[in-house]
């Protein structure tokens, strides 16, 4: 799990961003994200002038190269938003809502902590192949007929987004709040 040092919940929950003390490793870890992503669409975009439209080897780059630029933007965009918290409204009442959702961790194998009013950790596994323990955190503040959620990852060097399991959680967790 990915340190958060002093994570205030409460001004989470008001400006439905994380509110924590980031360290300097962190703020690494965001700008060579940045980095990184921003130098494969540059380099993809650079390329895909360098096509040779006679070349039949070359059509290939013009499938691959937006390809690239794409996904990298939409990293970038993850790695953005990672920090903002996204909204899930319901009709029941917040204690049932925590209790669907501690069941709901309970019978996909998170491993469940910091349970208190208004916040629930559910930490799995990154990869059984890894040689750490890293785990990706889904963090649900709970407040009135709603929750607010992100999921963060934590990996060997770089905290690489989470690229599509937020979307996946959030129709998991709809279902699960309704009626």
């Amino acid at each position: 799990m990915r340190v958060l040092k002093n994570l205030n919940d409460v001004k989470s929950i008001n400006s439905k961003k994380l509110v924590f003390e980031e360290s300097w490793l962190d703020k690494i870890d965001l700008y060579t994200n940045y980095l990184i992503y921003l130098a494969m669409a540059i380099f993809s975009l650079m390329s895909i002038f360098e096509i040779d439209p006679n070349s039949k080897n070359d059509t290939v780059g013009y499938y691959i190269f937006p390809f690239i630029i794409l996904i990298s933007a939409y990293a970038f965009y993850c790695k953005f938003s990672e920090k903002c918290l996204k909204e899930i409204t319901f009709n029941i009442h917040s204690e049932d809502a925590k209790m669907r959702i501690l069941q709901f961790g309970k019978n996909n194998n998170f491993r469940i902590t910091k349970i208190s009013n208004n916040l629930i950790f559910l930490n799995k596994p990154t990869n059984d192949f890894d040689f750490g323990n890293h785990e990706k955190t889904t963090l649900v503040f709970i407040k009135d007929y709603s929750i607010l959620f992100t999921i963060i990852q934590e990996g060997v060097r770089l905290n690489f987004p989470v690229l599509f399991s937020q979307y996946f959680f959030k129709s998991k967790m709809k279902r699960i709040l309704k009626n």
